[in-house]
């Protein structure tokens, strides 16, 4: 009995361990304020974990210090999302969502970028080519087994393709995309996205759960969390910010970090065209029934940057808002 508890419970502290490693000692002010020493930290961190699947980045974001256990139980965890995907998602379609090359082909028609597949065994021809085809020769470098935002570098030389090649390591390259000029005044240098989830219901109609404006610092090229990068959760009704921005270690901001524009407010433009091209997404992938889709707005157009299997809880629940039982209400 004892060895089957335990063969149950060390994958849990295997994964929490490395979540504390990677998200918890960042300096957050919030982590002092909440949990107070180390010691103690970790005890409440590893409480939350066991017994409600919170990673150590959701106990901070979504406050669960300040809150019982019956408020615990409403949201979303890292734990409950993983149940949520088995409940709702098939396979072979998540298999399409995670791997980048195989997305970019999936929904070619929602993509407008230029890509390339770089590896070992892609030709010079095939570089020079894919260089001559970019307008302004920048392109963005993603490792393809990488997430988070990890890796990812943008270059515009065609020396630093021919570079990467030769490494031993799988690639997607992009096209830089534009941001639309209402969104490139919060943060020009990275492409400010939109987090839309969506749940497809037992009779088949899509369901828009959540969206959040993600949009990186000064220098930064990423939009993610864990890259500095800082959400706002937008009304789904009218488009309208509804809340004060957080970072990955829970910190609030009135104002946006680089362009100090009071978000809450703050009126998000196209957003019936956001919505609409999120359902299409839902409607492609219809065995996907819950994904959080990364949607780029262009000057020109929409485009899909990637889907999101299990998205990110701390990011979709950023105002405070538990959304498990609305999510469960729809399997």
């Amino acid at each position: 009995m004892i060895k089957k508890i335990a063969r149950k419970i060390a994958p849990s502290l295997y994964l929490f361990l490395a979540h504390l490693k990677v998200e918890l000692w960042n300096g957050s002010k919030e982590v002092k304020q909440l949990v107070g020493s180390k010691k103690s930290c970790f005890l409440r961190l590893l409480w939350a974990y066991l017994f409600h699947g919170a990673s150590p980045q959701e106990y901070i974001c979504l406050g669960f210090a300040r809150l019982n256990s019956s408020g615990r139980k409403e949201y979303v965890t890292i734990r409950r999302n993983r149940k949520l995907d088995r409940k709702f998602n098939d396979a072979e379609a998540n298999k399409i969502l995670w791997e980048k090359g195989l997305f970019n082909s999936y929904f070619s028609e929602f993509i407008h970028r230029k890509y390339l597949m770089l590896n070992k065994k892609t030709t010079d021809a095939e570089i020079q080519n894919f260089f001559d085809s970019l307008p302004n020769k920048r392109y963005v470098v993603k490792p393809s087994d990488l997430y988070y935002g990890q890796g990812v570098y943008v270059a515009d030389s065609l020396d630093e393709l021919k570079k990467i090649k030769n490494n031993g390591k799988r690639y997607i390259i992009e096209e830089v995309v534009l941001n639309d000029p209402t969104l490139a005044k919060l943060n020009e240098s990275s492409l400010n996205t939109f987090r839309v989830v969506t749940c497809i219901d037992r009779n088949g109609e899509v369901h828009i759960i959540a969206i959040l404006l993600r949009t990186g610092r000064k220098g930064a090229v990423i939009d993610n969390l864990l890259g500095g990068g800082t959400c706002y959760h937008v009304d789904v009704e009218t488009g309208i910010i509804d809340g004060v921005g957080k970072d990955g270690w829970g910190n609030s901001f009135l104002k946006h970090p680089t362009s100090e524009i009071t978000m809450p407010g703050f009126k998000i433009s196209r957003i019936d065209e956001i919505k609409q091209f999120a359902v299409k997404l839902a409607k492609n992938l219809p065995k996907a029934r819950y994904v959080g889709w990364d949607i780029a707005l262009t000057p020109n157009d929409i485009e899909v940057i990637e889907g999101n299997v299990c998205p990110s809880a701390e990011l979709i629940q950023c105002n405070g808002i538990g959304l498990l039982k609305e999510i469960k209400s729809y399997y």
